[in-house]
């Protein structure tokens, strides 16, 4: 498929693995210029390597963006190497907190607007300068199902968090329109990936009910799809 990304340049966050991997090879094998980022050195050499076998160009900085010197540094490091930034996938988020409000804490809350919301925020405003005017420029911010409606999955602050993010992109897409970027989530639902907590959640029950565990990955993809109105 030609996509007609050749030579963009594509920052991707928390690319080491998952989500994030997946769509840094997705990019590289459009042609773009890959900037990988995550906060482990070791696993993100071992993936720039891993890329860089297959004939992708890709460069690799490790970062933690929720610090607001990390995120500043990466930005700099890629329009270094690159000279600007024509997509931004900010993929990098997480849960943790108590499942229930009565056993949360307040510390629970801000990790989790932290974690999902402002490190987003952070990385669209620093990356800004550097996509202005560049052609099919665009940020693409990782959400949640869980930002759409109630899960038992995750905590009540992740879900709450990731609906912060999904509702402040349609006002940043606005924001962005004079600079010619092109802003929008994406809503994955459970995703299976080696080392996970969905995986960690298989293996703990492979011996306990089989059922269970199928019904539990089926059940994210049977909600109704659900789209904001025009």
């Amino acid at each position: 498929m030609d996509l007609r990304l050749r030579g963009k340049v594509a920052l991707v966050t928390g690319s080491s693995r998952g989500i994030g991997l997946a769509t840094a090879k997705a990019f590289a094998a459009e042609g773009c210029r890959v900037m990988l980022s995550a906060r482990s050195a070791e696993q993100l050499r071992e993936t720039e390597e891993a890329l860089r076998a297959t004939g992708a160009g890709v460069a690799a900085h490790a970062a933690d963006v929720g610090t607001p010197d990390d995120a500043a540094r990466l930005i700099e490091v890629t329009v270094k190497a690159y000279g600007g930034i024509d997509i931004l996938v900010n993929n990098v988020g997480g849960g943790g907190g108590g499942a229930r409000v009565a056993d949360s804490r307040d510390d629970d809350w801000r990790g989790a607007l932290e974690r999902n919301l402002i490190q987003t925020v952070r990385m669209m405003r620093l990356a800004l300068p550097h996509m202005k005017d560049r052609p099919g420029a665009a940020v693409i911010n990782v959400a949640s199902i869980s930002g759409w409606s109630p899960q038992l999955a995750m905590s009540g602050q992740y879900g709450a968090a990731k609906a912060a993010l999904i509702f402040g992109t349609e006002r940043w897409a606005l924001e962005f329109v004079p600079y010619a970027i092109r802003v929008n989530t994406v809503s994955p639902g459970s995703i299976l990936v080696e080392g996970n907590g969905w995986d960690r959640y298989r293996l703990a029950t492979q011996g306990i009910s089989r059922t269970t565990s199928v019904t539990v990955f089926r059940w994210a993809a049977s909600a109704p799809p659900r789209r904001w109105r025009m």
